[in-house]
């Protein structure tokens, strides 16, 4: 409302904030927005992992000078994609980026980086990128010869294009791919197939399943493969709050508790269970997923997790089960003792490495306040803070704990028990 003339008015404070900052773009982030910035807490902590080291795919890191030299391999691989389909394909597909652009433009949440590119600029960086990509896969696929391939060039190009900063949204790498090779019967894969057989090359394409209606781009092709499976466990899960003091695994199993990788489909599938043996009675088991750790392990962890944060706040399946893990990983004796057990396959060496990988890849994390691994959390507190269970832990890794010992720790009972039987007797044949 405006106030007397002699006053500060409503008015005259918008006009002045207005016109010294341009509110022009739009500011809030489109309802096809899946392409994001890392929030810049998590990009001070290691801000090399979310960054482009080869080559820039999309608008967020276009024209950045130390990633020139790729933008000559795209011309080339655009060159050798040429000579796959005709001139009418090719006015095809820029017809359809063409078509799309504003939709495209939607899937990055910072505006000012695509607003900042003519339709010209846009349509051309969009055409060749996803050219380029498109290549890369199919010359993987075919097995053909070429320096981007093999040695540490494919590893960094592999890593680059799984960064949340660095993608194309998948629609338009499929619906391109499909307009280039419409007919799957020629020897082409589906391009979510050959996606998944460039990242995932272990996997068989019997496993990968129907997700690419879910997945957005690579970063989310990740995290589709880690928790596909974890919905189908909603029931056993149970109730879900916040996990919380939750003790490290050296110390759990002083307590007795005992360790297993679990062999399951889902990559995330923690429980915690008693365990019948023969001749060994019942034991409470903490089966927890198979964790390959390489020298990348950690970039790939944090993308996910950051596009969590940005995407899926209320579903921080990834982050949510790395928080699990910081809890049990406090030294290099809990990685140790992990890796004793096949949990964790330790690819680079130094046990410390892998203790700070996993006590910094919660920091600036904010998780959703509804964990799925509550209930195991409050099961194993429970285990650890019974005091019979620490005496009985105890009793087995002082007398039991290997064969021989066992055995003479029987044989030395007996023989006690032997001796008070025979004073019994010698008393009682004296009165």
């Amino acid at each position: 409302m405006e106030m007397e003339e002699d006053k500060i008015t409503i008015a005259s404070i918008k006009k002045c904030k207005e016109v010294r900052i341009d509110v022009g773009e739009k500011l809030e982030p489109q309802g096809g927005c899946c392409i994001y910035r890392v929030p810049k807490g998590l990009r001070k902590i290691n801000k090399a992992a979310y960054t482009p080291k080869v080559i820039s795919i999309g608008p967020l890191h276009h024209r950045k000078n130390e990633l020139a030299n790729m933008e000559k391999q795209k011309i080339r691989y655009q060159r050798e994609f040429s000579r796959r389909i005709t001139d009418e394909t090719w006015q095809e597909l820029i017809h359809f980026v063409d078509l799309n652009e504003q939709t495209i433009r939607n899937c990055y949440a910072d505006t000012s980086c695509t607003f900042k590119l003519k339709k010209f600029d846009f349509i051309t960086m969009i055409l060749y990128d996803a050219v380029f990509i498109i290549e890369l896969f199919l010359r993987k696929h075919f097995g053909a010869t070429d320096f981007l391939l093999v040695g540490p060039r494919r590893t960094l190009i592999s890593c680059d294009l799984q960064l949340l900063e660095n993608q194309l949204p998948f629609f338009v790498l499929k619906e391109l791919y499909s307009l280039a090779f419409p007919n799957p019967e020629t020897g082409y894969l589906s391009f979510f197939c050959l996606s998944c057989k460039f990242f995932f090359q272990g996997k068989q394409l019997s496993e990968i399943g129907a997700g690419i209606e879910e997945v957005k781009h690579f970063t989310d092709l990740r995290r589709y493969f880690m928790t596909t499976k974890l919905y189908q466990l909603q029931e056993r899960t149970g109730s879900r709050g916040t996990v919380t003091d939750v003790p490290c695994a050296v110390k759990l199993k002083k307590s007795g508790v005992k360790f297993r990788c679990n062999e399951g489909e889902c990559s995330l599938d923690v429980s915690f269970t008693k365990v019948k043996k023969l001749c060994l009675g019942v034991h409470d088991e903490l089966r927890i997923p198979k964790i390959e750790v390489y020298d990348d392990t950690e970039l790939y962890f944090r993308n996910v997790m950051a596009l969590e944060q940005c995407h899926y706040p209320r579903d921080t399946h990834v982050c949510n089960f790395i928080d699990l893990m910081d809890s049990l990983v406090n030294t290099k004796e809990d990685v140790d003792l992990l890796v004793e057990k096949k949990i964790i396959s330790n690819n680079v060496g130094d046990s410390a490495t892998i203790t700070r990988m996993f006590n910094r890849l919660c920091l600036q994390i904010t998780l959703s306040p509804y964990s799925r691994y509550y209930a195991v959390s409050e099961e194993i507190k429970e285990y650890y803070g019974n005091r019979w269970n620490h005496t009985k832990a105890t009793l087995k890794s002082v007398y039991f704990s290997n064969l021989w010992r066992g055995t003479g720790t029987i044989a030395a009972f007996l023989l006690v028990l032997l001796t008070l039987i025979q004073t019994v007797c010698s008393i009682l044949q004296v009165w």
